[in-house]
C-alpha cells in the first residue's frame, strides 16, 4: 500500500470514529464550561422550590413520587394535577422547581432553556440528584421507594441522569457527591431524546421499570427517536411500558393550556395516562409491601 493510501486510509478511520464520539465529546466539553459546585450546594440551590405535598391516609414515612417540570417552568395547576394522583395512591408528591432557583422567569426559560441554551438535560440532572438527597434527609419520606416522573426538558434529565454512576459520572457541574438511594421506577412524558441526549450513547446504571409515553404527532421533540429508544429497551428487557398516542401532541396532558395550543390537550389520552400512572404506582407500591424486586 503506498504511503499517501495508508495516510488517506488513517483520516478516513479517524474521522469515523470522531464522527461516533463527536457527542458524547460534546457534552463532555460544555460540561467542563459549567462551574462546579458540590451535592450539597445544588441541595441548598434549589430546596426552598420544592413543594412537597403529604398523603392524606397513611402513615410515615411515604413512598415518594419526584416530579420534574419541562422546560418553561412549573406550572402549579398542570403539576398538583399530577401529584394528586400521587398522593391518592398513598405517595409523597414532591415537585421540583428548576428555573426560580435560577432566576429564570417563563419567559427566560422559554427563550434560554427551551431553545438548549442553558440548563441542558446533562446538567438539570444535577437537580434529580439533589431532589433524592433531599428525600433522604426528610424522616417523612422513604428513601427506599422513589420514584421519579419527568415531563419533556423534565424527562431529559431525568433519563440523563440514569446513565450517570455517581461514582467517576456525576452530573454536569457537580464536582462529587455521595451514592444516592436508588430509584424504583422511572415515569417519562414525551421525552427529548435527540442529539445531546446521554442516553443516545450510554447506558443506564439503574435498571427500573418504566412507563413511557409519547405524543405520536409531536412537533416540539422527535417522537420516532424516543419510540425507537424505548422499543430497544423492550427488546433487551422487561419491565419497559411504552405507549404512543396516535395524533397527539406535546403536553396532551395539560387541561390548562393557553388558548392558542389548548387544542394539544385530548382528554381521552389524558385520563388513559392517569389511569395508567396510577397503576404504575400501586404496582411498585403492592411489590415492595410483598417485598418483590421491582
Amino acid at each position: 500500500m503506498k504511503k499517501w493510501q495508508m495516510i488517506l486510509l488513517g483520516i478516513v478511520f479517524l474521522v469515523s470514529i470522531l464522527g461516533w464520539k463527536a457527542e458524547p465529546l460534546m457534552l463532555a466539553f460544555f460540561a467542563n464550561q459549567i462551574e462546579k459546585t458540590s451535592i450539597d450546594e445544588r441541595v441548598a440551590l434549589i430546596k426552598n422550590d420544592v413543594e412537597i405535598r403529604l398523603p392524606t391516609k397513611g402513615t410515615a414515612p411515604f413512598p415518594v413520587v419526584l416530579q420534574f417540570h419541562g422546560c418553561a417552568g412549573v406550572r402549579p395547576e398542570f403539576q398538583h394535577q399530577w401529584a394528586d394522583v400521587a398522593t391518592e395512591a398513598g405517595y409523597a408528591a414532591i415537585i421540583v422547581d428548576s428555573m426560580s432557583p435560577r432566576g429564570y422567569s417563563r419567559q427566560k426559560a422559554l427563550d434560554i432553556v427551551c431553545s438548549g441554551k442553558a440548563l441542558i438535560g446533562q446538567e438539570r440532572a444535577g437537580d434529580v440528584l439533589a431532589a433524592i438527597k433531599i428525600v433522604e434527609n426528610d424522616p417523612r419520606l422513604d428513601e427506599t421507594k422513589i420514584i421519579a416522573a419527568g415531563w419533556s426538558h423534565g424527562a431529559w434529565s431525568l433519563m440523563d441522569y440514569l446513565t450517570l454512576d455517581m461514582k467517576t459520572r456525576f452530573p454536569a457541574g457537580i464536582k462529587e457527591a455521595t451514592p444516592a438511594a436508588a430509584l424504583k421506577g422511572a415515569i417519562v412524558f414525551y421525552p427529548y431524546c435527540g442529539r445531546g441526549s446521554r442516553s443516545r450513547f450510554d447506558q443506564w446504571k439503574q435498571d427500573l421499570p418504566v412507563l413511557a409515553l409519547i405524543a405520536g404527532e409531536d412537533t416540539i421533540v422527535n417522537a420516532d427517536e424516543c419510540i425507537s429508544y424505548f422499543q430497544g429497551r423492550q427488546k433487551k428487557r422487561d419491565g419497559t411500558e411504552l405507549v404512543v398516542y396516535p395524533g397527539a401532541e406535546h403536553v396532551f396532558d395539560d387541561p390548562f393550556l393557553e388558548p392558542d395550543y389548548i387544542h394539544w390537550y385530548n382528554e381521552e389520552y389524558f385520563n388513559d395516562a392517569k389511569t395508567r400512572y396510577r397503576r404504575f404506582l400501586d404496582t411498585l407500591s403492592n411489590n415492595a409491601n410483598q417485598g418483590v424486586a421491582p
